[in-house]
């Protein structure tokens, strides 16, 4: 994992800032002191940006106010984005300021004004803002009007229920004799492979074997099962003697990859401080489970480990009633800071929302070496959602567009990856908000059921969704309904006939047709702009048994196919995969299983699976230049819904099929391919999707020449 710290910008400001700033510096919006403005926020503008040009030690008073009594939020950034200062009027009184706040360095400052959370259904607001910027020993320049009681952001009560303030991680320097060397050793040829964060937020891995802490890491040992050794192979993580941090050191062991027939992997960990070894922690993973442990250092050199360590899991980070019981009070709209740290790894808050509110929740960390993790529950504490990783390398955390399935209360639980176990530490920032929606009653109305496959979308276009079941049997707008119960109960902008509000589409599987267990997919096709060239964003949601279990925010272009899978398993389970656009040959990783392809001949043909594990297996073949081939590769078993493409000798796609014949064979065929050159070619026989394909089966693949 890759370490990355940021500052947080408010999830809505981070939408809009960068044009917003392009504008203010050409002029406009420029807060005077003493002069009110006046401003409006609607659809068109969430929210309104002004510029002030400050000096260091002045004195800042901003006071907003309309005649409504909304609630609003402000926020202060200086020219690099970092927050200065942030209010929001959670009295409700429509008035709110930021009082005295000192500006830490000459330039430009932003001010931002938006809505704060519960008032989705104003339309249109109109305020006044006004400036006073006092120099210390001047008189301020006058208000126009009278400042208003101060309001202050929610910052709730921490953990586990009780008052805490809001604290640091210290990290400090300890000069060393020795260094400092974390070992990893293990008895197997399997690979295995070290991760080490430091308390600043550095990670040393064999992606990124040095950080700025002075830290390095040795060889990656049995990569990939490709040279592979027995006699006690080794990571290494070393400091050079000299200054190393002080804190939390963050330890983790992946099993990458078995390369001794799946068996479990046992090892040793041994961490030295300036010469000094802790105790030996030893423990057995299985392959693709990660361990992680902590230890930490002391300003007077000494280290110790933490007293948890072990297999990362799923759960929460404690029981849910606990959760719970400790959650402390937000709104939708408020911005809240915190800290995680070996003694207080996580900390929950509590707010209400509405039946299908859609609700983005943000943790942005922004001290140490903090790597952010979020869950949202209902009230009874389970899970709706979670999050790790914002994206690849992206290490903040944020849980978009969660639709909510009830009225209530829901719980936030703000945690570090592998909870209680983990060992990174810093502040963060947490930022809840909410779009607003026009959802229709017939949406509020749908009916329920055991299966349910929602697809919000926010323009004209037609947006087709398709859910294909474990039989391989397809509902969708010329299919409304199938044998196994599957269901069209609303079809969105279909054929461009666009209805009022957010269009919506739904498939569900009725209370009394509970759907088989098996593997499933689900399709969007972006078919037609239906006039509209807006940019298309849609939302989908996949919900079994009353609880999500899978759900992705989207920006297809147009003729776009997005796809996605999961598994129902017999004890009433789902097994999510990832959903992504359908980019064919591209998204398969095959280069880097060429060594194993299989060798076929116009003799034989070739039996295969594809599964979950196995989404293709490669064939390779030589001929001339002009050489005939038809290549056929046919189901034999399963939902499999085959599909060929064909590399050249230099790489490049010669050939690709996905059915026989279009609407009446599913099977693959490539027929009569006169061959463009001489050399090796590669057939990649997969499914319909590639990477994100979802149906499975056994198939017989044949190579033909006339």
């Amino acid at each position: 994992m890759l370490r990355k710290i940021t500052r947080l910008l408010p999830l809505v400001l981070m939408l809009v800032l960068a044009s917003t700033v392009m504008a203010q510096q050409g002029g406009e919006r420029v807060l005077t002191p003493g002069t009110p403005v006046t401003g409006l926020l609607n659809d068109a503008g969430i929210v309104q940006v002004y510029t002030v040009q400050g000096q260091a030690g002045q004195v800042l008073t901003l006071t907003a106010s309309n005649e409504i009594g909304i609630p609003l939020a402000l926020v202060l950034n200086d020219a690099q984005g970092n927050i200065v200062a942030q209010v929001v009027d959670t009295q409700v009184t429509g008035q709110l300021s930021l009082n005295a706040v000192t500006l830490p360095s000459d330039g430009t400052y932003y001010v931002t004004v938006f809505k704060a959370g519960g008032v989705q259904s104003v339309s249109q607001v109109s305020f006044t803002l006004t400036l006073t910027l006092e120099t210390p020993g001047e008189t301020a320049e006058p208000s126009a009007e009278p400042t208003a009681e101060p309001t202050t952001e929610v910052t709730p009560d921490l953990g586990s229920g009780e008052v805490t303030p809001e604290g640091t991680v210290d990290v400090g320097q300890v000069v060393t004799t020795s260094g400092m060397e974390v070992r990893l050793t293990w008895s197997s040829t399997d690979d295995l492979d070290l991760e080490v964060r430091d308390p600043v937020g550095g990670s040393l891995y064999w992606e990124t074997p040095t950080v700025a802490s002075g830290g390095s890491l040795s060889g990656n040992v049995n990569q990939g099962c490709e040279v592979t050794t027995a006699q006690s192979p080794t990571e290494t993580a070393i400091w050079s003697p000299g200054g190393i941090p002080t804190g939390s050191y963050e330890v983790i062991v992946y099993f990458q990859e078995s390369c001794n027939g799946g068996n479990p992997a046992s090892f040793t960990l041994t961490p030295t401080v300036d010469g000094v070894a802790l105790s030996s922690l030893q423990a057995t993973l299985l392959p693709d489970q990660v361990y992680v442990a902590s230890f930490n250092i002391a300003g007077n050199g000494t280290a110790s480990f933490s007293q948890f360590n072990g297999v990362v899991s799923e759960d929460l980070p404690a029981a849910a009633g606990e959760v719970i019981a400790g959650a402390q009070p937000v709104e939708i709209g408020s911005f809240t800071t915190g800290v995680i740290s070996n003694e207080q790894p996580y900390q929950a808050y509590r707010f209400t929302g509405s039946t299908n509110d859609l609700i983005t929740i943000s943790m942005n960390a922004d001290t140490g070496s903090l790597d952010p993790f979020l869950f949202l529950l209902d009230a009874n504490g389970n899970v709706i959602r979670s999050n790790d990783d914002l994206a690849l390398g992206e290490t903040d955390a944020s849980i978009n567009n969660a639709l909510l399935p009830a009225d209530g209360d829901y719980i936030i639980v703000a945690t570090r990856y592998a909870k209680r176990l983990g060992g990174t530490e810093g502040e963060y920032t947490l930022t809840i908000s909410s779009q607003a929606t026009n959802l229709s009653e017939a949406f509020l109305n749908l009916p329920r059921g055991l299966l349910e496959v929602r697809l919000l979308w926010n323009t004209s276009a037609d947006l087709q969704l398709l859910v294909r079941d474990s039989a391989g049997n397809a509902v969708y707008d010329d299919a409304p309904t199938i044998r196994s119960g599957g269901t069209l109960a609303a079809a969105g902008n279909v054929n461009c006939t666009v209805p009022d509000g957010t269009p919506f589409s739904y498939i569900y599987w009725p209370t009394n047709l509970p759907p088989r267990p098996g593997s499933y997919e689900v399709e969007v096709w972006f078919q037609n702009e239906c006039n509209d060239p807006s940019p298309v964003s849609f939302n989908l949601y996949v919900t079994y048994n009353g609880r999500e279990i899978f759900s992705d925010t989207v920006q297809p272009l147009l003729n776009d196919r997005y796809l996605t899978s999961f598994t129902l398993q017999a004890d009433g389970t789902a097994i999510p995969s990832d959903g992504g656009i359908i980019t064919g040959v591209d998204s398969l990783d095959y280069r880097s299983e060429l060594e194993n392809a299989l060798p076929l001949t116009t003799a034989e043909p070739r039996n295969g699976s594809i599964t979950f594990d196995n989404k293709f297996d490669l064939y390779v073949f030589t001929a001339n230049a002009g050489d005939i081939v038809t290549i056929r590769m046919n189901n034999t078993s399963g939902t499999l819904d085959p599909t060929l493409y064909l590399i050249g000798p230099v790489g490049n796609l010669v050939a690709e099929n996905d059915d026989a014949v279009a609407g009446e064979n599913t099977n693959s065929l490539i027929a009569d391919l006169t061959l463009p050159e001489s050399g090796q070619y590669i057939i990649i026989a997969t499914h319909f999707g590639a990477l994100y394909g979802g149906t499975t089966g056994t198939y017989t693949l044949t190579l033909s020449q006339p």
